[in-house]
């Protein structure tokens, strides 16, 4: 009840702007489909085009469209008008956008659009989450702020705590997520799923749809800012250590996306312009990534798949500047096999490594100094 309620919530505040039609689609689309793994998107995205835009002569053009810019403070991002925040919009040149990457973007568009509802991306690690969040923060002149959250993240680091100030009195000091409410900031909390489950209580009621937030030492109700926004990020429980998943009832408080890993074809892209090195060096780089991510795969099936290498690791290996295929197998022997725990799986790294680069390692040469 709650996601349709804030679908046809969401209809009641943009269709002065899109008509009804199209902020049906708009709505549902946000609200019902981008929870969905792949398989139940086609079969979600199938039902609203035949319920919704049933009629409707050219139904590609109708959600293509971009109406007239509503007010001089706000921003086109493809289909969408985003309001401007406090800050001069900026370009990041050094983001890269491939069709996947603009995809997703388009959906948390939407979201933002609305302005009212809290966010939560799922996704796997290095999959671009925060990253993408902070580009859309400075595209549109928001102020970025993050908490990065683990077992022991304490609630002050949140609201705030007493601290004495430079005459020796007690003064109260108000967390990250309070100056945010307050100046309207964007902020992410990270690893949502780390978080103790009293910090997850103290944000039950900022995520339910009167938006207030109890200090609970000062009794002080904040109310957040119109520009103020919250997003959090999880990896998947159970495939990553630590993360619990998180209760049916506090999920739904959010409006979830969910993030895919990039597909390979774009990898290569995104290195080579990110990291400035050669596509032919990118293209072994990807094809270690996929053989090292199949043999975790066939050989521990109960383990993540990005147990030998994450996406992370591969900007981190791809940065190295490496003069030829036999300092960039080494390079990634160091940074991939040297972290192993277990010879076995230094030795598939290294097994990869040199029939991809087609070259031979020995740790020998390799520390010889």
């Amino acid at each position: 009840m709650r996601t349709l309620a804030r679908a046809l919530t969401y209809v009641a505040q943009i269709f002065p702007v899109y008509g009804l039609r199209r902020s049906l689609y708009e709505g549902f689309c946000m609200t019902f489909l981008t929870q969905l793994d792949k398989e139940s998107e086609v079969l979600m995205r199938d039902l609203i085009f035949k319920t919704i835009l049933r009629g409707v002569q050219n139904p590609q053009h109708l959600i293509t469209q971009i109406p007239r810019q509503p007010h001089e403070d706000f921003i086109q991002f493809g289909y969408f008008w985003l309001q401007q925040g406090q800050f001069p919009p900026e370009d990041d040149t050094r983001y890269i956008l491939t069709n996947s990457v603009e995809t997703k973007l388009y959906n948390l568009a939407r979201v933002i659009m609305s302005r009212k509802f809290p966010v939560l991306i799922q996704g796997p690690t290095s999959a671009g989450k925060t990253s993408m969040v902070e580009y859309m923060a400075k595209k549109t002149g928001h102020r970025f702020v993050r908490i990065n959250n683990h077992e022991h993240t304490d609630l002050q680091e949140y609201l705030g705590t007493y601290v004495s100030n430079n005459e020796g009195k007690l003064v109260f000091q108000e967390g990250v997520l309070v100056e945010a409410l307050r100046n309207g900031y964007w902020i992410v909390l990270d690893e949502l799923n780390l978080a103790p489950s009293d910090v997850l209580e103290a944000l039950n009621r900022l995520l339910d749809d009167n938006r207030e937030l109890l200090i609970p030492e000062t009794q002080e109700i904040v109310k957040p800012h119109p520009h103020f926004m919250l997003f959090a990020t999880q990896n998947p429980a159970g495939l990553y250590g630590g993360r619990k998943a998180l209760s049916r009832a506090f999920r739904n408080r959010f409006l979830e996306l969910h993030f895919d890993d990039i597909p390979e074809d774009e990898l290569e892209t995104i290195l080579s312009r990110r990291c400035a090195i050669a596509p032919s060096y990118c293209k072994k780089l990807v094809k270690v990534y996929k053989e090292l991510m199949e043999r975790r795969q066939s050989t521990r099936i109960f383990e993540q798949k990005h147990g030998f290498i994450t996406l992370r690791d591969l900007f981190r290996w791809a940065g190295r500047d490496p003069q030829g295929y036999q300092e960039l197998a080494e390079n990634g022997y160091m940074l991939l096999a040297e972290r192993c725990r277990k010879d076995e799986e230094k030795k598939v790294v290294k097994q990869v490594l040199e029939q991809v680069m087609k070259v031979k390692l020995s740790e020998d040469d390799m520390y010889d100094c």
